[in-house]
């Protein structure tokens, strides 16, 4: 038990006292990024069924090592970048280049053979069959995949293996990997998700959103999956509300507005002010 002064103490002291221990930072130090191009997307644009702009001539290459930030107000385009860089949302323009090969007119199902990983904005909603086992889950998105399949059929055996490991490797807290994902906790449900997308080593993931409603030992054991990965040359694009996040880990800030990227920012040198005035539109209007 603690007892301060509410005029000297801050936001980060107070949480810390709540938890008991030192909040984690997302700080990424040492650059690893690298000269090869793992995606490239270039003049990208899609457009909703009614005919409006989703996101419009979106350009930006993401190389080996690298986490490229998407900072915006929610609603700007983000899940329709997502979706159309998966192949779930149709381009009206532009192209999408997977390690050197133009994925544009892929399925989705290739996309993610091709490896591209994701773990998506709403982990119940895309994520997670609620009411199935955890080595189900860990098949989402591979199921016709090794160790999950053999030929046309499930392996279950290889998937329970698979997933113990991930279990494991991402201490998700269960004691079986029977158990429904309803009975997991957020943190660990996020922790299963994140686990099944980087244990088959993607060369690309897309990351949304992906410390959302999670605490902060979750959070922690993400941000330090996150750069783990960057430091063996995984492709990153993370998507997210946060602006510690997108700060602390990307190595480059991109700022996505009514559609269209409207900045790309140095991490090093931005603050979240400066941020925050290209994501609302007023560095655009200020500019001209």
């Amino acid at each position: 038990m603690a007892s301060v002064l509410a005029t000297k103490v801050t936001a980060r002291d107070l949480a810390e006292l709540m938890v008991g221990s030192e909040l984690p930072t997302p700080d990424t130090t040492a650059s690893t990024v690298t000269d090869v191009v793992e995606l490239s997307v270039d003049g990208l644009t899609s457009l909703h069924s009614d005919g409006r702009i989703a996101i419009e001539d979106i350009t930006f290459d993401i190389h080996k090592g690298e986490i490229v930030g998407i900072a915006g107000v929610e609603g700007n385009g983000q899940a329709e970048l997502v979706d159309t860089i998966l192949g779930v949302r149709e381009a009206s323009a532009g192209t999408i280049t997977l390690g050197g090969r133009d994925i544009s007119d892929r399925h989705t199902k290739d996309r993610r053979d091709g490896g591209i990983g994701i773990i998506p904005e709403d982990r119940h909603r895309q994520g997670l069959l609620l009411d199935a086992p955890l080595w189900e889950n860990a098949m989402l998105g591979h199921q016709s995949k090794k160790p999950f399949a053999r030929g046309i059929w499930i392996d279950k055996v290889g998937a329970r293996g698979i997933t113990q490991e991930l279990v494991e490797r991402f201490d998700v807290r269960t004691p079986s990997v029977d158990v429904h994902a309803v009975a997991l906790s957020g943190g660990n449900q996020q922790k299963l998700i994140v686990g099944k997308e980087m244990i088959l080593d993607p060369s690309v993931l897309i990351a949304a959103h992906p410390t959302r409603g999670i605490d902060v030992g979750a959070q922690a054991a993400v941000w330090n999956e996150l750069r783990q990965a960057r430091k063996n040359g995984l492709a990153v694009l993370l998507i997210s509300a946060d602006l510690e996040e997108l700060i602390g880990l990307s190595d480059t800030l991109l700022v996505l507005f009514d559609g269209r990227i409207v900045a790309k920012l140095d991490p090093g040198d931005v603050t979240p002010k400066i941020l925050g005035s290209h994501m609302t539109g007023v560095a655009v209007e200020e500019a001209s």
